[in-house]
């Protein structure tokens, strides 16, 4: 079908003030084709027509990191560093056995909040636990494709013991806290991988499998060389958590007496398809490394900022020309799904950096962050980021009319720093209208609401189980954290 979206306001590429002039946006299928003043729709042979007036239009925003497995943790915890927040919010040592049915509607729950905060496309780095079930990967993926989402999704493996990947853990931790390998050794990295081939070969459209071998120091090398080498045969982007907190910041000398961006240089982990999450602690050195390789980043303001990770360089690396996306991470590391929260932090918080206020990342750059920088961190730049034709049709329109907008001053400022989210009026994925006027047309958010709040004591019957056992495990992590800290490892902060 060939339709036209009509006197859209799109963002003025000026910040003098001046006339909003509307735009005209032909689509055909799920392509933009045209952009147009004025068009007349009898002479374009239009068949349908969506007034968009008074409406801003942007590019679908990306969510280029999400965690969906504990949409059901949000909001449980606070004031915790990332070494023991894993011990208690889902303790590695046990399981939650959920369903696909929990698991599908755990993710249409996250793609509501997203959808209704302008998200077009996201990158779910899914860490499924132990055992993998395909039932319940299948389902996280169906759920995507029922909504109308585009989205890359992983299924996150790491083949070294949990108690291995933080220093000092291992010795601090009794032995009957740690789990027998036959648990590691019957996921397998032979087995693991024929799983991503499978995925990879039946999810590779508007939903596709990408690949997460979780964190460097969580795997050995054997295995790291593996994923690399099975994302260059199938054009893969890898995601992958790199420098995220001050214990991080020490892990690489700790265990490969080098940083760990180096440890990846060295192994040739660091390619275009790299996408490095958080880096909150590179050095110039690391930032080096990863611009000469042409792999990108991806920004998680939120999450850093409440599990007290720091701040990433991310000017630094701007300036050096590296790729950025952005992202939301956990449920329960930010608390939203909501990627406006994630620009506005972004555009905020690199401002006390440094006194060169001309040199400061704001709403431009968080913006970008947000559109074509996801874009590019998950493969898809030829496809969305950008209005343009040839793109696909992921769109998003704003109520002008919204007092986040009143008075238009500079809608790009207004939409970064003004807006919640609460303005997205119509979402528009791969041609395929998903809401209009607030109203989600791909599912019914009420039955789905109705029936999560039938099984919702269930679901955290489940969740509250392992709490006795994330209460056993956080003294020996939180030792770790703090001998880290008492050696002067890290900075006592």
């Amino acid at each position: 079908m060939r339709w036209m979206i009509k006197d859209a306001i799109p963002l003025p590429q000026s910040e003098a003030p001046g006339e909003l002039k509307p735009i005209d946006i032909v689509i055909d299928g799920n392509k933009i084709i045209r952009l147009g003043n004025d068009l007349d729709p009898k002479e374009l042979r239009i068949e349908n027509v969506l007034s968009a007036q008074d409406k801003l239009i942007i590019p679908g925003l990306i969510n280029a990191h999400l965690h969906s497995h504990d949409r059901f943790d949000k909001g449980r915890f606070d004031n915790l560093p990332l070494e023991v927040w894993m011990a208690l919010y889902n303790p590695p040592t046990a399981g939650r056995d959920w369903t696909p049915r929990e698991c599908y509607l755990r993710t249409i729950l996250g793609c509501i909040e997203m959808i209704k905060s302008g998200t077009t496309t996201v990158i779910d780095d899914l860490h499924p636990g132990f055992p993998l079930s395909p039932e319940c990967l299948d389902a996280v993926f169906q759920a995507y494709q029922d909504i109308g989402m585009r989205a890359r999704v992983t299924i996150a493996y790491a083949d070294k013991p949990y108690y291995q990947t933080i220093p000092f853990l291992e010795e601090l931790l009794p032995q009957h806290l740690k789990p027998a390998p036959e648990l590691y050794a019957e996921a397998g990295h032979d087995a693991v991988l024929n799983l991503w081939r499978d995925f990879a070969k039946r999810w590779k459209d508007r939903v596709q499998f990408i690949l997460s071998p979780s964190g460097p120091q969580r795997c050995t090398d054997g295995f790291l060389k593996k994923v690399w080498n099975l994302s260059e045969a199938y054009k893969l982007p890898v995601v992958v958590h790199v420098l995220e907190t001050k214990v991080q910041a020490i892990t690489g000398r700790h265990f490969y007496g080098k940083s760990i961006v180096t440890h990846m240089q060295d192994l040739d982990l660091l390619t275009p398809l790299t996408v490095l999450v958080h880096c909150v602690w590179v050095d110039d050195h690391d930032i080096e490394l990863i611009a000469k390789a042409g792999a990108s980043v991806v920004h998680n303001p939120l999450s850093n900022l409440k599990l007290g990770s720091g701040v990433a360089p991310i000017g630094k690396m701007l300036e050096a020309g590296i790729n950025v996306g952005i992202g939301t991470d956990n449920h329960n590391a930010s608390d939203t799904a909501n990627l406006f929260e994630a620009m506005k932090a972004a555009a905020l918080i690199h401002k006390v950096s440094h006194h060169e206020y001309n040199k400061w990342t704001g709403a431009k750059e968080a913006l970008h962050m947000a559109t074509l920088g996801g874009a590019l961190c998950g493969g898809l730049s030829e496809e969305t980021g950008k209005i343009e034709p040839g793109k696909k049709a992921d769109l998003v329109l704003l109520d002008l009319n919204a007092l986040s907008f009143f008075p238009k001053n500079n809608l790009l400022n207004q939409l970064v720093f003004s807006e919640n989210g609460t303005a997205v009026d119509t979402v528009i994925v791969d041609g395929n209208i998903l809401m209009e006027g607030r109203r989600l047309i791909s599912v019914d958010e009420a039955e789905i609401l109705r029936e999560l709040r039938e099984r919702i004591k269930k679901i955290q019957k489940k969740i509250n189980a392992g709490i006795p056992d994330g209460r056993e495990l956080e003294p020996y992590f939180r030792k770790a954290y703090y001998r880290s800290v008492e050696m002067g490892l890290i900075p006592n902060t």
